[in-house]
């Protein structure tokens, strides 16, 4: 699990959560007692009356314990009379809790909560280069002029400017719906036409919006799940986080696919991450320089029938863009 990964920092974030969280309870307590002088004395009496009856509560004496939870809701009712009369909220001094969901403990049960997820999420991007990539490569600096617009695109009656205009209303579409409908790109083109670029620019927005994204070339994603099955004592910390939340991070990218030696191995853990995510109802971005009929000639039936079901097709065209902008440059 990845708790047995980043040991020290999770518990430190959660430790830091709960001290921070009791000192406002404490701060909060400290300005109601000035505010409110009989506030504190309805709390000593509210102990007074759990210690004189404990002792019956114990052994089982019902009216006993019963006389006590009348007496103490009597106490609450009138604390929170006095609390509202002062001007302030009824749950002034309720717990406070960062996630009301694990209240701080990072789980739910026996299972990770939301937040555990987005703070190893946090840690894992900030070791990568994602956050740094997205600092440029977003959508204000998307430049549609690299695109031509003095040709059309085979078989169509489009320029690559068109097209391109018609792919950044689709990315817009599956940003502004990602938390309702689950939904999945493949993003292809030969290579220099933006597709890391693309890629990059939806996974800063969706990072805005505080989901968790894992970034990674389809040469780094099959060298952890090889290492997983053959080599598992070699995983570092950061391979091992990244491979436990292939399955649960919001959005995955894998770039470049076909860039990796392609065998019956990768094929299939391939096909085990698409389909785990599919059936967990989670986002998907694949890039590739393959053609439509290089993937369908180099993946098995299995993958190619997934992607034509399951993702929308997003072909970029034009000219390499690296070379125009050096060519600018130089």
């Amino acid at each position: 699990m990845a708790s047995d990964f980043y040991p020290d920092r999770i518990r430190r974030i959660y430790d830091r959560r709960r001290i921070l969280n009791r000192h406002e309870e404490e701060e909060r307590y400290r300005r109601v007692c000035e505010a409110i002088p009989e506030f504190e004395s309805l709390n000593l009496k509210r102990s007074d009356i759990i210690k004189d009856n404990i002792k019956r509560i114990v052994l089982g004496d019902t009216a006993a314990l019963n006389d006590t939870n009348l007496s103490i809701s009597g106490i609450e009712e009138e604390k929170h009379m006095l609390l509202e009369k002062a001007g302030f909220p009824s749950d002034y001094l309720d717990r406070i809790y960062t996630c009301s969901d694990c209240k701080d403990t990072g789980y739910i049960g026996d299972k990770r909560c939301h937040c555990f997820q987005e703070e190893l999420l946090n840690i894992l991007c900030s070791q990568s280069d994602l956050k740094t990539a997205t600092q440029h490569e977003n959508f204000a600096n998307f430049n549609i002029e690299y695109y031509p617009d003095d040709y059309l695109m085979e078989g169509t009656d489009i320029t690559p400017r068109d097209n391109i205009r018609k792919i950044l209303t689709m990315c817009r579409d599956f940003i502004d719906n990602f938390s309702e409908i689950p939904d999945n790109l493949l993003i292809y083109g030969h290579s220099g036409v933006g597709k890391t670029f693309l890629s990059n620019c939806i996974a800063k927005e969706i990072l805005d919006r505080g989901y968790t994204v894992i970034y990674l070339t389809s040469y780094q994603l099959f060298d952890i799940l090889e290492t997983k099955v053959f080599h598992r004592e070699e995983l570092d910390n950061m391979a091992s986080g990244i491979l436990s939340m292939l399955g649960e991070c919001d959005l995955l990218i894998i770039d470049d696919l076909g860039t990796e030696m392609i065998n019956k191995f990768t094929e299939v853990q391939l096909f085990m991450c698409m389909q785990e995510r599919i059936n967990n109802n989670l986002s998907t971005i694949i890039s590739t320089n393959l053609s439509f009929d290089d993937i369908n000639s180099t993946y098995s039936e299995r993958i190619f029938s997934r992607l034509m079901g399951h993702y929308r097709l997003v072909k970029m065209t034009g000219h390499d863009i690296r070379i125009k902008k050096a060519l600018e440059h130089s």
